[in-house]
């Protein structure tokens, strides 16, 4: 009888094993997560464990439901989706099979402490709170181990950033169990600065030239931080690696070692290298991808001729990879635009030596169809449409201009963003291909305050109001219209209002140009102001207007014919005032038309490395009337060569600067002749190189500048980096002369150096300090030591 129990229960536990048999009390139940019942029906959902967290908020992110059919699987992502919620250490989910046949889904819950506050202790060097931002948890939020180290991996990153290579941040665990407060411990450790970059095992490039491709650096005192990042330590790993491969080195290993001192303070880098062979092309092949044929469009010989890589070069994947975009340029001109190009590198077994095989899927000819538009709120249509001309329905497509109607769009600036697509051709019209042109527009308006000072200038104050998207046509219907921006724009065209009060100069203009006229290359504009200039013996006033019809032509050239009118007049004149400008005291009316043409080469705007440009500008004056007649022509050239580079990368420039000038044929005013002297001389004073006036009465002054008909200038100047990009300093040499007939007497000649501050914060314009010291000047002449000019925005 003691065996009864026993074998009972070896019969219930063999029955229950039999397909499709259970034997079940009323009172018993048992879990089921790894039985095959997923056709009984889910009759109730149990939570155990939940207290912070709502039951709601866990049903809101479960799928399983009551009348639903049991599904294990189910079961399981419903754990995975409540615990990317990160408010649970522990979530368990299991099925129990009631003894109506019913299933109940049982999820039981351990849920995550709730972070009470975040401290951070033991830092020094840096703030709590500059430290504590980079913690992606705050007081509240339930303890996510994940947040918590991405908290800590932040501010060993601040630390390491400012040379704290050593920095060890950990979390105090038994404080967070016990009370909620997560605290960060810090140990600060020395900054660790770099005294030496060594390279071994480079025996193909020289130790000077790895060193210009990484950004790690020895520190220099007041120059350079040189501090140990190890970001920038891989990153520099990954392009020394790229820089061989990209040489044919196509086996190369590439690492780095750190040395530190033995007060961890200091450290050496050293950059390891295991070159191995050098690869050279071997052959070039090409066939079509969907055979081994030769392509049709073009000849295999043609392909070969736009890889610049021959047998027997170098292997150079840049140069490969640029043939690539060759190839597929050459085909889209001729309208293959969904052309494929691939390039496979094949290596042989034994020498060092790659074979090339291009692949090519030529694709269809395109036509090309509709050019839309979208994206342009304010912009019309026409603005846009005029950079993609080229693209005109029922022409075969040139697929390069896609990228060159991009960069045409963007530079007008009127818009941020531009996306040219071609897309698929659609089954009513085969062979056809619409282009969707996708722009984001820019806030093109702005208004601008600021000042400028200089010694030759004075104070100068400078309000602006720019409008680079302006429509003169497009008056608005209300005010409303008009005071939320919605009127006067959309053409394309710049407008430009400027008053500039001063001590010495004020100036009001008005301009406005439309860069395509009548949907024409040519551009026209306008400017209309008022001047006013106040020099020590007298004033000049000028209402002056000027009318432009201007062309580019290419890249680099452009010209113009204009149109001046001028109103000028001399008042509140001195009695030691010259013969010369008493007699020009007017009020006189001057007209000239003229013509001008530039040549523009120059790399960039800003701190220019290299180009040139050229100016050359004839007028005459009395046509089409006015109260003088003469001529005057000049030439302008300046010219920039970089001559040094140095560990940092910045750029010892070196510029000319030459001019010619000529007035004849007639009376010119002296307001309208040359003069030197200032900034534009530097060593002399404001106007001081130029002939000297007439005394109207004995024992005035003969020392006052009246200028000139002929100008000669030739200058020279280096500029070169001396504090990291902000301060640059200059050595010049400036010379030249302003007389009333052609020839090179009274010539002058100065030296001098000076300073250049770039604040990006108060502009373009540099802030420019300069001393020169003449050498050779005439007697007359009134000499200036110093000049300087700054322009400021506000």
């Amino acid at each position: 009888m003691r065996c009864l129990p026993a074998i009972v229960a070896c019969l219930a536990t063999l029955l229950m094993t039999l397909p499709g048999m259970a034997l079940i009390s009323e009172s018993d139940s048992f879990t089921v997560m790894d039985a095959d019942l997923g056709d009984r029906t889910i009759s109730s959902i149990r939570f155990e464990g939940l207290g912070r967290v709502s039951e709601q908020l866990v049903r809101n992110n479960i799928r399983s439901a009551v009348g639903e059919t049991f599904d294990p699987v189910m079961v399981n992502e419903d754990v995975h989706r409540l615990t990317r919620l990160g408010q649970f250490k522990y979530i368990d989910g299991d099925g129990v099979l009631l003894p109506d046949g019913s299933i109940e889904v049982v999820f039981i819950f351990r849920e995550q402490l709730i972070v009470a506050e975040i401290a951070v202790v033991g830092n020094d060097l840096i703030s709590d709170r500059e430290l504590l931002a980079v913690v992606p948890l705050s007081p509240g939020m339930a303890m996510d181990n994940s947040l918590i180290d991405r908290g800590r991996r932040g501010m060993a990153e601040i630390y390491r950033k400012r040379g704290n290579y050593l920095v060890e941040i950990d979390v105090d665990d038994a404080e967070l169990e016990e009370s909620g407060v997560l605290i960060y411990r810090v140990m600060e450790g020395p900054r660790v600065r770099i005294k030496g970059v060594v390279f071994e095992g480079n025996r193909t490039f020289t130790s000077k030239e790895l060193s210009a491709e990484i950004e790690t650096s020895v520190a220099i005192l007041f120059l350079r931080r040189g501090e140990l990042d190890e970001d920038v330590l891989r990153d520099d790993v990954a392009t020394l690696d790229q820089y061989y491969r990209d040489r044919g080195f196509l086996d190369v290993r590439v690492d780095r070692s750190i040395s530190l001192s033995p007060d961890n303070r200091e450290a050496k880098v050293t950059f390891l290298f295991d070159e191995g062979p050098q690869y050279t092309l071997g052959g070039v092949s090409c066939v079509r991808m969907s055979s081994n044929a030769a392509p049709d469009v073009f000849t295999v010989e043609q392909i070969r001729a736009m890889i610049p890589l021959k047998t027997g070069d170098i292997y150079r994947r840049s140069l490969v990879d640029a043939s690539v975009a060759t190839i597929e340029d050459a085909y889209g001109v001729l309208g293959h635009v969904d052309v494929v190009v691939r390039n496979t590198p094949i290596h042989s077994s034994s020498e060092p030596v790659i074979d090339l095989l291009i692949q090519v899927q030529e694709g269809a000819v395109a036509t090309v169809g509709l050019v839309r538009i979208q994206g342009n709120e304010l912009t019309m249509d026409k603005v846009i449409r005029r950079h993609a001309r080229e693209l005109r329905p029922g022409r075969r497509f040139d697929a390069s201009e896609i990228e060159r109607i991009r960069e045409r769009l963007i530079s007008t600036q009127l818009f941020n963003d531009v996306k040219v697509t071609v897309l698929k051709e659609g089954m009513e019209n085969p062979g056809y291909r619409d282009v969707l042109i996708e722009v984001k527009e820019a806030d093109t308006g702005s208004l601008n305050f600021g000042v400028s000072v200089g010694t030759d200038s004075g104070l100068l104050g400078m309000i602006s109001l720019n409008q680079r998207n302006f429509d003169i046509a497009d008056v608005p219907e209300s005010w409303s219209e008009f005071w939320k921006g919605k009127a006067f724009r959309g053409a394309g065209q710049d407008f430009a209002m400027a008053f500039q009060p001063g001590d010495k100069i004020f100036n009001y203009q008005v301009s406005l140009v439309e860069p395509h006229f009548l949907e024409t290359d040519y551009s026209l504009g306008g400017t209309v102001g008022w001047r006013r200039r106040d020099y020590n013996e007298y004033t000049e006033e000028r209402l002056y207007s000027r009318f432009e019809l201007g062309r580019k032509f290419g890249d680099i050239w452009s010209g113009a014919v204009h149109i001046e009118m001028d109103n000028v007049r001399l008042t509140d004149i001195d009695n030691d005032v010259p013969l010369e400008i008493f007699d020009d005291r007017g009020p006189e009316t001057i007209m000239a038309t003229g013509i001008s043409l530039a040549r523009t080469t120059i790399n960039r705007l800003r701190r220019p490395e290299r180009g040139s440009r050229l100016d050359f500008s004839f007028d005459r004056f009395g046509i089409p009337g006015g109260d003088r007649e003469f001529n005057r022509t000049t030439f302008r050239s300046t010219t920039y060569f970089a001559l040094d580079r140095d560990f940092l990368g910045r750029t010892t420039t070196l510029r000319l600067n030459a001019g010619l000038g000529y007035i004849f044929d007639g009376d010119s005013p002296t307001y309208e002749r040359f003069y030197y002297g200032g900034q534009s001389f530097r060593g002399f004073g404001f106007r001081q190189v130029s002939p000297k006036g007439t005394p109207r009465f004995v024992g005035a002054p003969a020392d006052i500048p009246v200028g000139g008909s002929w100008e000669a200038f030739l200058g020279t100047q280096v500029e070169t980096p001396l504090l990291s990009d902000v301060m640059t300093g200059v050595l010049f040499l400036d010379t030249g002369t302003v007389t009333d007939s052609p020839g090179f007497d009274e010539y002058r000649v100065s030296v001098g150096t000076g300073l250049r501050l770039y604040i990006p914060q108060l502009g373009q314009i540099p802030i420019a300090f300069d001393f020169g010291f003449p050498l050779r000047k005439q007697p007359d002449d009134d000499t200036r030591v110093f000049t300087f000019s700054a322009e400021l925005p506000f």
